[in-house]
């Protein structure tokens, strides 16, 4: 930005090595803001959409992410129709050897770059349009990199779930691009089939069409936001209706299959639309201000509806809200401000899905930004530039470098806070610590932060948590669960059953939580309840991997063959690489362990108390090396542990039909006998 004409927008020929070398540093710098995250944990909707998720193990079934909302996610009430993104997943997790969290980061990523260069191309054209100048690829490049850099959007980047922000505004940018350096494909539409495309990660793409009519508005009918407002401005709105038409038919018809193939249990949660509008006034203003100053981001807010209408926050935003439609009038007078108004339009056009009378459970959430802030990030470019030529042309063409410098402050200074928030998304408990630190008032955010602790051993710790976040939401079903667990792994299993019913009483639609309550009943001693608990989670989250495994398990330590090959085979066909579905179909089982033997496994595993996996390993080397009494005494323990007391009997009997002299197994018979007079 340092050969600024010093009278007028003509310029002179401007050195054209300058703007290779900006290029070149702009991927520089994005490359050092984000070239520490990639090691990034999953986080938070990953577990159910990513890490669970049978259906993104294999590709051989990829057709069916394009008819059935549930290969999305492993709970009902998140079953969205969205195949594109379900799609990228199963890509990642080939390309990356199973869920190797760096191979879904790169991904992410390289499409925070194709957003980037898009955004370069489109601002590029919107600001020759309004004003040409050799200078404006500079101004383009400014907006698209501040993007890029924002601090703002390092929630999107590495928030494998917001994929969909990404994906859906690739969409409307790629759209954009087509229809501007594409012109002689208009008639056929094509421009069209980028909005499809991201539409089928999050519908918000078919928001191309309200920006294609706004910049139909301002930059081919070359028509003032006011004057489209006046009688006089008739014909040209009503020439942008005409040839908006068919974005506007597709987008509509789009939106509409998209809400119709999604499943019947999905839920957005969230209150009255009376109440989340008006709470939106305040969370607008919020917008804005991270856009300029963003300090204080956290990934899950504690905010909550408003109440009335003359609430200070809620008057604060509808002035702020006022001043932004005055200032998208006001900049539409003038076709070299247009660029502003359109970026502007953007942000208000960005932020109507989410932002408006539909409510969602979170009244705002920081990668919801990523969409507006791109307008914003041109609106804010193109100030800055206009304000620079204006003042260098008052003066001398020297005085350009400290825009220069200024435009290189605040770059540097998104860098730094980019890189810096990419730690916070290190892992669960980096993460968590943040967010019950900014958001104390949020339950779900201790209860995941309990989560942490509780995978720490730091059991205490993790009560603790867990109770602070029932304590804010009573009615909270995985907070119950992890009390349960807690709770049990403090030993005190008679206390711990409460809560693992509470929590099924609460949400019964939730898969999850009957499989953890079914594998602490394995674990308690009372697995025979447990079946049936694990048979209906499959039924209600078929794509969750921990459920099947389990039953697998119990299957085959309990000889049911039937009912252990049709499950098997049936997660075969949702993920034909899938080694632990495989390892039972073929008779060889997986099992956790170094040791050189099943056996030897299996002793491991009784003396951590994995009563189940013990019991797979026995079993396995029953049918790999043979029988022996000492294998079959302790399968029988493995069995009696985990409340199979029939099955245990068969196996101490088998023992000592095999060592007729085994006194414990003979012990352990008597033993188990006593308890089922019980």
């Amino acid at each position: 930005m340092t050969d600024v004409p010093p009278h007028s927008d003509e310029s002179r020929p401007v050195r054209t090595t300058w703007f290779p070398a900006a290029v070149g540093l702009a991927l520089a710098l994005t490359v050092v803001a984000y070239a520490n995250h990639f090691d990034n944990a999953f986080h938070f909707d990953d577990s159910h959409v990513i890490e669970d998720n049978i259906h993104i193990r294999s590709l051989a079934r990829a057709h069916t992410f394009f008819a059935d909302p549930g290969t999305f996610s492993t709970l009902s009430t998140h079953h969205l129709y969205r195949p594109v993104l379900t799609l990228s997943y199963a890509v990642d997790y080939q390309l990356g050897g199973g869920l190797n969290p760096t191979s879904f980061h790169v991904t992410q990523f390289i499409l925070h770059l194709l957003v980037g260069v898009g955004l370069f191309l489109v601002f590029r054209r919107v600001m020759d349009t309004a004003s040409p100048n050799p200078l404006n690829r500079y101004a383009a490049l400014f907006s698209a990199l501040l993007f890029c850099l924002h601090t703002g959007n390092s929630e999107t980047v590495n928030y494998l779930s917001s994929r969909s922000d990404v994906v859906s505004t690739l969409g409307i940018i790629g759209a954009f691009v087509s229809y501007l350096y594409l012109p002689s494909r208009r008639p056929q539409h094509l421009y069209l089939i980028p909005m499809l495309l991201g539409a089928l990660a999050k519908p918000t793409a078919v928001m191309f069409a309200p920006l294609l009519m706004v910049y139909l508005l301002l930059f081919e009918e070359n028509t003032s936001i006011g004057d489209a407002l006046r009688r006089s401005g008739r014909p040209a709105v009503s020439r942008v209706l005409r040839r908006s038409l068919p974005a506007l038919v597709t987008g509509l018809l789009a939106f509409w299959f998209v809400d119709t193939m999604a499943g019947d249990g999905l839920e957005y949660g969230g209150g009255g639309r009376l109440e989340y509008l008006r709470t939106q006034m305040w969370v607008w203003l919020h917008y804005v201000r991270l856009f300029v100053v963003p300090v204080g981001l956290t990934a899950d807010t504690d905010w909550t509806l408003i109440g009335t209408w003359w609430d200070t926050r809620v008057v604060s935003g509808i002035a702020a809200i006022g001043v932004l439609g005055w200032a998208i009038v006001r900049s539409s007078k003038k076709p070299e401000w247009r660029p502003a108004t359109f970026g502007l339009s953007w942000f208000v056009l960005g932020n109507l899905p989410a932002s408006s009378i539909f409510p969602l459970a979170e009244v705002a959430n920081d990668h919801r930004l990523y969409l507006p802030f791109a307008g914003l990030a041109l609106a804010g470019g193109w100030a800055l530039f206009r304000l620079a030529l204006q003042k260098s042309g008052a003066k001398d063409q020297g005085l350009a470098w400290p825009w220069t410098i200024a435009a290189l402050i605040v770059l540097a200074a998104h860098t730094a806070g980019t890189a810096s928030r990419n730690t916070v998304w290190r892992s669960e408990e980096t993460l968590w610590a943040d967010v019950v630190q900014k958001s104390p008032g949020n339950g779900r955010a201790w209860m995941n932060y309990g989560l942490t602790q509780m995978r720490l051993a730091r059991y205490e710790v993790a009560r603790e948590h867990f109770q602070h976040a029932i304590e804010i939401r009573p009615n909270y079903a995985q907070a119950q669960i992890n009390m349960g667990i807690v709770t049990h792994a403090l030993g005190d299993t008679v206390a711990a059953d409460p809560y693992f019913t509470r929590a099924i009483e609460l949400a019964p639609e939730y898969g999850q939580g009957k499989y953890f309550y079914g594998r602490y009943l394995v674990q308690s001693g009372r697995g025979p309840e447990a079946l049936p608990l694990l048979l209906e989670s499959i039924a209600e989250s078929p794509a969750y991997v921990p459920a099947r495994h389990m039953l697998l398990g119990l299957y085959y330590v309990l000889g049911h063959e039937e009912e252990l090959s049709a499950l098997a085979n049936q997660t075969l066909e949702l993920a034909a690489e899938d080694s632990v579905a495989s390892g039972y179909a073929s008779g060889v089982p997986a099992i956790d362990g170094s040791e050189n033997t099943p056996y030897l496994r299996g002793v491991t595993l009784t003396n951590r108390g994995r009563h189940l996996n013990a019991g797979v390993a026995y079993k396995s080397h029953l049918q790999s090396h043979g029988e022996d009494a000492s294998t079959y005494n302790n399968l029988g323990w493995s069995m009696a542990m985990m409340g199979f007391y029939g099955s245990a009997v068969t196996a101490f009997e088998r023992a000592i039909e095999l060592d007729p002299d085994f006194d414990r197994a003979r012990a352990n018979l008597r033993w188990v006998q006593e308890l089922q007079r019980e």
